[in-house]
């Protein structure tokens, strides 16, 4: 233990300019972590004092727990009395770890006393004072310092503890088959362990299943609205085949008025422009049946109008002359008689007219 502490200055020189000792292997976290249990029950214990020493100059390892463990040794050189060394250390760990300086917040106030023997003054008539060789002041520490050293210990222990469970659980996560759960999974460590410097390879691989997710989501999504759209296609192709054509025609437009760029959006519009043809010329020859049925209706009503609406003027026609003195019972009907009555009929008895004279009377 004393050729330990003889070395310690050195140790810590050679971790801040080159980070890395020609000792013995670095330590690992388990290894760390019981080293810190067994120090809180016997806080100097030379083998777990150096095992804090191995991990501290160990640059594979993470630098919280070194920067830690860096502190807390420190701290074991401090309870031991060796408040040169201490010094030394805390320059060297502030150097090393500018960012925590925190850790080894103690100062001469925490480890030293005015001597009582001279009051502080350093010398006792006229010579140094024995009792504190001349300082003014004897090494006495204060309860802090032990405090500070088990809380150093305990934290050390707790990022062990959370470094053995995160790996545990990413190993877990990575392992998965499942990507849902992988995800989850994924998502509960990061959440979890938010503070952690080395969350980037959880990070990536839960980016990497976000996205084959959404990727596959994607996919799906796209599958179902081709499918959806070639069964609407059907549909409406089956529309157009029955007999309703302008309600063909409005779903056809309606349809793709909001789906423009569909795969069988050319084929639609392809049918929708037939369909407008067919109604088109439907139309037109509608429209010329009508006519001719209009004109067929005129030129039947026509006459008929003209029956009823202009009158028909006959002329009178008056007696031909000298028809007043026939003897009118002296003929006999025509057409009354018989084939043989007419045969038997003499000529003379016909009834001559009298030719009318110049005055258009008879005689």
């Amino acid at each position: 233990m004393r050729l330990f502490k003889r070395h310690m200055p050195l140790l810590l020189a050679l971790l801040a300019t080159t980070g890395v000792l020609a000792a013995a292997e670095p330590a690992e976290e388990s290894r760390l972590l019981a080293a810190c249990q067994t120090l809180r029950q016997v806080p100097l214990s030379a083998p777990d004092l150096r095992v804090l020493a191995d991990f501290a100059r160990t640059t594979e390892q993470a630098p919280d727990l070194r920067s830690r463990a860096m502190a807390a040794y420190a701290a074991a050189v401090l309870l031991q009395g060796n408040t040169n060394t201490f010094a030394r250390a805390q320059q060297v760990h502030r150097t090393t770890f500018p960012d925590d300086a925190a850790l080894l917040p103690l100062t001469a106030e925490q480890y030293t006393a005015a001597c009582a023997d001279c009051g502080g003054g350093g010398r006792r008539a006229g010579t140094a004072c024995p009792a504190c060789l001349g300082r003014g002041h004897i090494f006495k520490l204060s309860p802090l310092v032990h405090t500070h050293y088990t809380a150093l210990l305990e934290d050390i222990a707790a990022r062990c503890r959370d470094n053995a469970d995160f790996a545990a659980r990413f190993l877990e996560a990575s392992r998965e088959t499942r990507d849902d759960a992988r995800i989850e999974r994924l998502h509960a460590l990061t959440n979890q362990f938010a503070r952690r410097p080395d969350l980037a390879p959880a990070l990536a691989l839960l980016d990497d299943g976000l996205a084959k997710r959404a990727a596959r989501q994607l996919a799906q999504e796209e599958r179902e609205a081709r499918q959806r759209a070639e069964r609407e296609a059907a549909a409406l192709r089956t529309l157009a085949e029955g007999p309703d054509r302008a309600r063909a025609i409005r779903a056809l437009r309606d349809h793709l008025a909001v789906h423009p760029n569909e795969p069988a959006a050319l084929d639609l519009q392809a049918l929708l422009e037939e369909l407008v043809a067919k109604q088109e010329r439907q139309r037109l020859l509608r429209n010329v049946w009508t006519a001719l049925a209009l004109l067929l209706g005129i030129l039947a009503a026509v006459p008929v109008l003209r029956f009823l609406l202009v009158r028909q003027h006959v002329r009178k026609v008056g007696a031909l002359p000298g028809m007043d003195r026939i003897d009118k019972t002296a003929f006999t009907d025509p057409l009354s008689l018989t084939a043989e009555d007419s045969r038997a009929r003499v000529k003379r008895k016909t009834a001559r007219i009298p030719p009318p004279d110049s005055t258009g009377s008879t005689d």
